[in-house]
Protein backbone atom coordinates (compact mmCIF):
# COMPACT_ATOMS: atom_id res chain seq x y z
CA UNK A 1 0.00 0.00 0.00
CA UNK A 2 0.93 3.49 -0.48
CA UNK A 3 -0.27 6.62 0.99
CA UNK A 4 -2.74 8.06 -1.41
CA UNK A 5 -4.67 11.13 -1.12
CA UNK A 6 -6.86 13.19 -3.16
CA UNK A 7 -9.30 16.60 -2.88
CA UNK A 8 -11.74 13.92 -1.73
CA UNK A 9 -9.68 12.80 1.15
CA UNK A 10 -9.02 16.11 2.19
CA UNK A 11 -11.76 16.68 4.88
CA UNK A 12 -11.80 13.78 6.71
CA UNK A 13 -7.88 13.86 6.71
CA UNK A 14 -8.07 17.41 8.28
CA UNK A 15 -10.99 16.51 10.79
CA UNK A 16 -7.77 13.56 11.94
CA UNK A 17 -5.30 16.68 12.16
CA UNK A 18 -7.45 18.97 14.17
CA UNK A 19 -8.43 15.60 16.62
CA UNK A 20 -4.96 14.89 17.00
CA UNK A 21 -3.83 18.18 17.28
CA UNK A 22 -6.77 19.10 20.15
CA UNK A 23 -5.47 16.24 22.55
CA UNK A 24 -1.62 17.26 22.01
CA UNK A 25 -1.90 20.93 22.51
CA UNK A 26 -4.27 19.89 25.95
CA UNK A 27 -1.16 18.04 27.26
CA UNK A 28 1.22 20.77 25.94
CA UNK A 29 -0.74 23.78 27.41
CA UNK A 30 -0.76 21.47 30.77
CA UNK A 31 3.34 21.66 30.87
CA UNK A 32 4.82 24.06 33.50
CA UNK A 33 8.03 25.74 33.10
CA UNK A 34 10.42 22.75 34.92
CA UNK A 35 8.06 20.28 32.67
CA UNK A 36 9.00 21.14 29.64
CA UNK A 37 13.05 21.42 30.57
CA UNK A 38 12.61 17.48 30.89
CA UNK A 39 14.33 15.15 28.26
CA UNK A 40 12.24 13.13 25.59
CA UNK A 41 12.77 10.02 23.58
CA UNK A 42 14.17 12.43 20.99
CA UNK A 43 17.82 11.93 22.01
CA UNK A 44 18.89 15.10 23.04
CA UNK A 45 16.00 17.11 23.17
CA UNK A 46 13.98 18.46 26.04
CA UNK A 47 10.11 19.02 25.39
CA UNK A 48 10.98 22.95 25.19
CA UNK A 49 12.94 21.19 21.67
CA UNK A 50 10.17 18.95 20.70
CA UNK A 51 7.46 21.98 21.24
CA UNK A 52 9.31 23.84 19.24
CA UNK A 53 9.92 21.69 16.13
CA UNK A 54 6.54 21.37 16.31
CA UNK A 55 5.64 24.81 15.93
CA UNK A 56 8.24 25.52 13.38
CA UNK A 57 7.54 22.78 11.33
CA UNK A 58 3.72 23.50 11.20
CA UNK A 59 5.05 26.98 9.67
CA UNK A 60 7.16 25.17 7.32
CA UNK A 61 4.53 22.71 5.88
CA UNK A 62 2.20 25.44 5.51
CA UNK A 63 5.11 27.26 2.84
CA UNK A 64 5.05 24.24 1.10
CA UNK A 65 0.89 24.28 1.11
CA UNK A 66 1.53 28.04 -0.58
CA UNK A 67 4.31 26.94 -3.07
CA UNK A 68 1.58 24.04 -4.26
CA UNK A 69 -1.45 26.43 -4.59
CA UNK A 70 0.43 29.36 -5.63
CA UNK A 71 2.75 27.52 -8.04
CA UNK A 72 6.04 30.16 -6.50
CA UNK A 73 8.18 28.40 -4.88
CA UNK A 74 8.38 29.18 -0.67
CA UNK A 75 10.88 26.12 0.02
CA UNK A 76 10.37 24.47 4.08
CA UNK A 77 13.64 25.73 5.62
CA UNK A 78 16.43 27.26 4.18
CA UNK A 79 18.38 24.11 5.41
CA UNK A 80 18.92 22.07 8.05
CA UNK A 81 21.42 24.05 10.19
CA UNK A 82 19.25 26.74 9.93
CA UNK A 83 16.27 24.76 11.26
CA UNK A 84 18.00 23.19 13.99
CA UNK A 85 19.44 26.70 15.38
CA UNK A 86 15.33 27.91 14.57
CA UNK A 87 14.32 24.85 17.07
CA UNK A 88 17.18 25.94 19.40
CA UNK A 89 16.49 29.67 19.66
CA UNK A 90 12.56 29.12 19.82
CA UNK A 91 12.98 26.50 22.67
CA UNK A 92 14.38 28.76 25.19
CA UNK A 93 10.64 30.30 25.14
CA UNK A 94 8.50 29.54 28.56
CA UNK A 95 6.25 27.04 28.74
CA UNK A 96 3.27 29.47 28.03
CA UNK A 97 4.88 31.36 25.25
CA UNK A 98 5.83 27.69 23.54
CA UNK A 99 2.07 26.70 23.59
CA UNK A 100 0.62 29.92 22.16
CA UNK A 101 3.36 29.61 19.74
CA UNK A 102 2.66 25.85 18.78
CA UNK A 103 -1.41 27.07 18.83
CA UNK A 104 -0.92 29.78 16.53
CA UNK A 105 1.42 28.01 14.05
CA UNK A 106 -1.24 25.19 14.05
CA UNK A 107 -3.95 27.56 13.25
CA UNK A 108 -1.89 28.80 10.51
CA UNK A 109 -0.99 25.60 8.99
CA UNK A 110 -5.09 24.40 9.02
CA UNK A 111 -5.78 27.39 7.08
CA UNK A 112 -3.18 26.79 5.07
CA UNK A 113 -4.20 23.26 4.32
CA UNK A 114 -8.41 24.33 3.86
CA UNK A 115 -6.98 26.00 1.07
CA UNK A 116 -6.13 22.83 -0.89
CA UNK A 117 -9.93 22.27 -1.84
CA UNK A 118 -9.89 25.19 -4.54
CA UNK A 119 -6.88 23.08 -6.12
CA UNK A 120 -3.21 23.04 -6.90
CA UNK A 121 -0.81 24.43 -9.42
CA UNK A 122 2.15 21.98 -7.89
CA UNK A 123 1.19 18.30 -7.25
CA UNK A 124 4.28 17.21 -5.51
CA UNK A 125 6.63 19.13 -3.09
CA UNK A 126 9.64 18.88 -1.68
CA UNK A 127 10.60 17.82 2.04
CA UNK A 128 13.84 17.14 4.00
CA UNK A 129 13.39 13.14 4.68
CA UNK A 130 11.00 12.09 2.72
CA UNK A 131 11.79 13.48 -0.81
CA UNK A 132 9.07 14.53 -3.15
CA UNK A 133 6.01 13.89 -1.80
CA UNK A 134 1.73 14.74 -2.79
CA UNK A 135 0.93 17.87 -1.79
CA UNK A 136 -2.74 15.88 -0.22
CA UNK A 137 -0.68 13.67 2.09
CA UNK A 138 0.70 16.75 3.79
CA UNK A 139 -2.12 16.23 6.47
CA UNK A 140 -1.79 13.02 7.19
CA UNK A 141 2.03 13.72 7.14
CA UNK A 142 1.41 16.46 9.82
CA UNK A 143 -1.16 14.21 11.99
CA UNK A 144 1.92 11.79 12.15
CA UNK A 145 4.20 14.38 13.33
CA UNK A 146 1.63 15.26 15.94
CA UNK A 147 1.28 11.74 17.29
CA UNK A 148 4.60 10.77 17.45
CA UNK A 149 5.50 13.77 19.03
CA UNK A 150 3.10 13.62 21.69
CA UNK A 151 4.22 10.04 22.48
CA UNK A 152 7.83 11.44 22.05
CA UNK A 153 7.15 13.95 25.22
CA UNK A 154 6.80 11.18 27.62
CA UNK A 155 3.65 12.17 29.18
CA UNK A 156 0.60 10.20 30.28
CA UNK A 157 -0.41 10.11 26.72
CA UNK A 158 -0.20 6.36 24.76
CA UNK A 159 -0.06 5.03 21.16
CA UNK A 160 -3.31 3.41 21.47
CA UNK A 161 -5.06 7.03 22.25
CA UNK A 162 -4.76 8.02 18.69
CA UNK A 163 -7.35 7.56 15.52
CA UNK A 164 -6.97 4.31 13.63
CA UNK A 165 -6.92 6.39 10.90
CA UNK A 166 -4.08 8.43 11.96
CA UNK A 167 -2.39 5.48 12.75
CA UNK A 168 -2.59 3.80 9.83
CA UNK A 169 -1.76 6.77 7.79
CA UNK A 170 1.10 7.13 10.24
CA UNK A 171 2.30 3.51 9.15
CA UNK A 172 2.60 4.16 5.71
CA UNK A 173 4.17 7.72 6.21
CA UNK A 174 7.40 5.91 8.35
CA UNK A 175 7.30 2.79 5.06
CA UNK A 176 7.66 5.93 2.49
CA UNK A 177 10.48 7.67 4.99
CA UNK A 178 11.99 4.01 5.53
CA UNK A 179 11.84 3.58 1.58
CA UNK A 180 13.89 7.02 0.99
CA UNK A 181 16.26 6.36 3.37
CA UNK A 182 19.73 4.10 2.32
CA UNK A 183 20.44 2.37 5.37
CA UNK A 184 16.57 1.87 5.77
CA UNK A 185 16.88 -2.24 6.22
CA UNK A 186 15.21 -4.73 3.89
CA UNK A 187 11.49 -5.12 5.32
CA UNK A 188 8.10 -6.78 5.08
CA UNK A 189 5.43 -5.10 7.00
CA UNK A 190 2.02 -6.94 7.99
CA UNK A 191 -0.76 -5.99 9.82
CA UNK A 192 -2.99 -8.50 11.05
CA UNK A 193 -5.31 -6.00 10.16
CA UNK A 194 -5.13 -6.97 6.77
CA UNK A 195 -2.73 -4.47 5.12
CA UNK A 196 1.13 -5.36 4.30
CA UNK A 197 3.81 -2.98 3.59
CA UNK A 198 7.73 -3.56 1.62
CA UNK A 199 10.71 -1.65 2.22
CA UNK A 200 13.37 -2.80 0.21
CA UNK A 201 14.01 -6.25 -0.68
CA UNK A 202 11.89 -7.24 2.22
CA UNK A 203 13.73 -9.54 3.86
CA UNK A 204 12.60 -8.97 7.59
CA UNK A 205 9.23 -10.19 8.30
CA UNK A 206 7.74 -8.01 10.64
CA UNK A 207 3.82 -8.68 12.14
CA UNK A 208 1.82 -7.12 14.47
CA UNK A 209 -1.21 -4.96 14.87
CA UNK A 210 -0.93 -1.25 14.07
CA UNK A 211 -0.60 -0.56 17.56
CA UNK A 212 2.93 -2.55 17.87
CA UNK A 213 3.53 -1.95 14.39
CA UNK A 214 4.00 2.46 14.80
CA UNK A 215 6.12 1.77 17.92
CA UNK A 216 8.41 -0.20 16.40
CA UNK A 217 8.45 1.43 13.34
CA UNK A 218 9.32 5.34 14.27
CA UNK A 219 11.57 4.00 17.37
CA UNK A 220 12.19 0.64 17.02
CA UNK A 221 10.30 -0.22 20.30
CA UNK A 222 9.27 -4.07 20.47
CA UNK A 223 6.17 -3.98 21.99
CA UNK A 224 3.98 -7.32 23.27
CA UNK A 225 2.58 -8.82 19.97
CA UNK A 226 4.74 -8.08 17.64
CA UNK A 227 6.28 -10.88 15.94
CA UNK A 228 9.72 -10.89 13.79
CA UNK A 229 11.94 -13.29 12.43
CA UNK A 230 15.71 -13.64 13.37
CA UNK A 231 16.94 -10.13 15.23
CA UNK A 232 14.79 -7.36 15.18
CA UNK A 233 16.28 -5.34 12.12
CA UNK A 234 17.96 -1.77 13.29
CA UNK A 235 16.29 1.12 11.32
CA UNK A 236 17.54 4.63 10.74
CA UNK A 237 16.35 7.36 13.08
CA UNK A 238 12.88 8.96 12.73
Amino acid sequence: MTLTKTTRSLTSDLNVLQRETGMAMATIASLTDDEIAKPTHCEGWTRGHLIAHLALDADAMANLVTWAVTGQEAPAYESREQRDADIEATSQLSATELAKALEQADARLLNALRTLKGGVRTKTVPTLFSGEVDVFSLPARRTTEVIVHHNDLGTTWEWHEADPDATVDAIEVCVQRLQAHPDSPGLHIVAREGEEWTVGDGSHRIEGYYEALLPFLVRGQVDEGLRYEGDSPSLPPW
